[in-house]
């Protein structure tokens, strides 16, 4: 009679085990996955097709084995999808800001220079005519210092909007040089670390004094 009693009671708990199955349709979306990641590694979080997997994972129940994976790819889909949209738009900013050119105003710079006239005969270097004669704008730094480097001394930091602080050179006393370079003698030429920005004439120039101090007078020579 006990054992019969036993009996009753295994068959009376069995039935309320319930069993939890893999889900077919986390099956479907892994594979999906897999195939765009290999054939595109991180555009493939930006592929269309990649929704096709997300509507997938969202379908897989709550209570499947797969579960808890498929929360994880999905979290995964979503958060390369937000990172790689969001790189993608600081490029696109960064290259529309490198597009716009630099302004010469602020303050240190007062007023924007002029618009720049036709250009003259001597600063248009012909086909095979040699170096040029003189810096101009878009000329590499490095140009600008094997060219013209013994006539141009550092003048100090200016403000350009946009840009930021940019160095400045001014031509040196140098009969030389002035008679080289006539139309550069009363302007400065602005430069970055790679590239020449433009000439700008000094009377535009509007400079922050750094020491309000005046420098004391030498001693009398009979002191």
């Amino acid at each position: 009679m006990p054992t019969r009693s036993l009996a009753v009671v295994l068959l009376l708990v069995l039935p309320g085990c319930a069993r939890r199955e893999p889900s077919p349709e986390f099956t479907r979306a892994s594979e999906r996955f897999n195939k765009l990641y290999a054939k595109e590694l991180d555009d493939a979080y930006l592929d269309p097709a990649m929704h096709e997997v997300e509507a997938l994972l969202e379908k897989v129940p709550a209570d499947s084995l797969d579960a808890q994976a498929a929360a994880q790819l999905l979290a995964r889909i979503r958060d390369n999808r937000t990172r790689l949209e969001q790189a993608s738009s600081q490029q696109e900013k960064a290259l529309a800001e490198a597009r716009t050119p630099p302004k010469f105003s602020g303050q240190s710079v007062s007023p924007p220079p002029a618009p720049p006239g036709p250009p003259r005969p001597q600063s248009v270097a012909a086909p095979d005519a040699g170096p040029p004669s003189a810096p101009s704008a878009g000329m590499s730094t490095r140009d600008f210092g094997r060219l013209f480097g013994d006539c141009f001394e550092p003048a100090g930091p200016v403000e350009v909007t946009g840009k930021g602080t940019r160095d400045s050179y001014a031509m040196v006393d140098s009969y030389r040089c002035r008679n080289a370079m006539p139309g550069l003698v009363n302007s400065v030429v602005l430069a970055d670390s790679q590239t020449v920005l433009g000439v700008v004439p000094k009377a535009a120039l509007q400079r922050t004094a750094v020491d309000g101090g005046a420098s004391p007078a030498p001693p009398d020579a009979g002191s």
